[in-house]
């Protein structure tokens, strides 16, 4: 086997073992599902070894794995210490950054809390809002960063990777089979290009529809599912195991895509901005993205 192992397939495998999932891994890592299976799959191809076996509905490590995902721990965080203390340590400021709920309620705001250990002297400000609110607050310089919808970008923006937005319902519930099918979608009291997107999916079901529940908070609409109030169009990074998604062959078109990326502000220029933003980027950016950025 090569010698040299890949830290993106190291952290892979450590969070693959800390949730026993790839479903939650996708979900932490912004990654999705085959590209995790694929990650896996060339690494246990390198060190010729099974690292993972399915158990029932959970994934389990095996023996090697173990002994592989310890050292991958101490990889990872060597890796880290190192990067931190060649470059955050002495770093000041004051940087105010706004973040999309669906990404505040996932891994970002872990990074933002590593990022506050690793670098004391910069004060963090967080906002969370819908995408159109932050890139207008990113216009109005009221925002230094923002991790968004590009839907809306009129100013400097960086692709950091796509999110899918799927139509979901609890696993115990089929709502297609009523006679009008009860709709759980973000509130139509702003701009949403997404929401917009789903509804127009909805006129060309061929089936009556009404809305059961819209809100604000992403939040909010996972619960309604959650619930069984009725069929959801949610960001696919907040799926929980508990939803069934609608395949392509049902009536609703299943996936919309769209990009995530990083607004900033044209004043926002000092060093404290601009070592959040290369953090943000080194954690956060799709690999694809990094590689299509660079041609």
């Amino acid at each position: 086997m090569t010698n040299d192992l890949s830290i993106d397939q190291l952290r892979s495998l450590v969070t693959i073992a800390e949730t026993n999932s790839f479903t939650l891994a996708a979900q932490k890592l912004f990654r999705t599902q085959p590209a995790l299976s694929l990650q896996i799959k060339r690494l246990e191809e390198q060190v010729g070894m099974s690292l993972l076996q399915r158990k029932g509905r959970t994934i389990e490590v095996t023996e090697a794995g173990q002994v592989l995902v310890d050292y991958a721990r101490r990889i990872l965080n060597l890796n880290e210490e190192a990067i931190a203390k060649l470059s955050l340590t002495e770093t000041e400021g004051k940087v105010r950054i706004g973040v999309l709920e669906e990404v505040a309620i996932g891994h970002l705001v872990d990074l933002l809390t590593k990022f506050g250990r690793l670098c004391a002297k910069v004060e963090l400000e967080l906002v969370v809002d819908t995408s159109w609110k932050l890139s207008g607050m990113i216009k109005k310089n009221e925002l230094c960063l923002a991790v968004a919808n590009l839907q809306y970008a009129n100013s400097y923006t960086t692709p950091l990777w796509n999110e899918n937005y799927v139509w979901v319902h609890h696993q115990d519930y089929d709502f297609l089979k009523e006679e009008s099918v009860p709709i759980i979608i973000d509130s139509t009291g702003y701009p949403c290009i997404i929401r917009d997107k789903g509804i127009e999916f909805l006129k060309a079901l061929g089936k009556p529809w009404h809305f059961a529940f819209s809100s604000y908070s992403l939040t909010a609409l996972k619960a309604a599912v959650q619930a069984g109030l009725g069929v959801g169009f949610i960001a696919e990074s907040a799926v929980t195991e508990d939803m069934c998604l609608l395949e392509s062959s049902d009536m609703l078109q299943s996936i919309l895509t769209t990009t995530i990326g990083m607004y900033r502000s044209v004043e926002a220029t000092s060093p404290a901005v601009d070592t959040l933003a290369d953090f943000l980027l080194d954690h956060l950016q799709d690999p694809k993205t990094k590689n299509a950025n660079r041609k």
